[in-house]
């Protein structure tokens, strides 16, 4: 996959922008002078991480799922009453 490219003066001008879309997917994005690529924007390894495809995501959350307790419905109304102020 070819990085997403974006001009010199755009970068320029919306430089905050694009930093927070390469720090939020993880993704470089290329930084063309004249339509030729002249530097790249990368995130710092702590924050590159694989992205998951579909399949990966879905056993994720079943994963996550298994691990969060069960409730019954009187213990959720039980929590909602105890978090009502002037209940003792």
């Amino acid at each position: 996959m070819e990085n997403e490219k974006i001009g010199l003066f755009d970068a320029k001008t919306r430089f905050s922008e694009i930093v927070e879309r390469v720090v939020r997917h993880g993704r470089p994005i290329t930084v063309t002078r004249r339509g030729k690529p002249a530097v790249d924007i990368t995130p710092t390894q702590s924050r590159v991480r694989p992205r998951m495809d579909r399949s990966e995501a879905f056993a994720e959350l079943e994963r996550l799922r298994a691990e969060i307790p069960r409730m019954t419905q009187e213990e959720i109304l039980d929590l909602i009453a105890e978090s009502r102020p002037g209940h003792d």
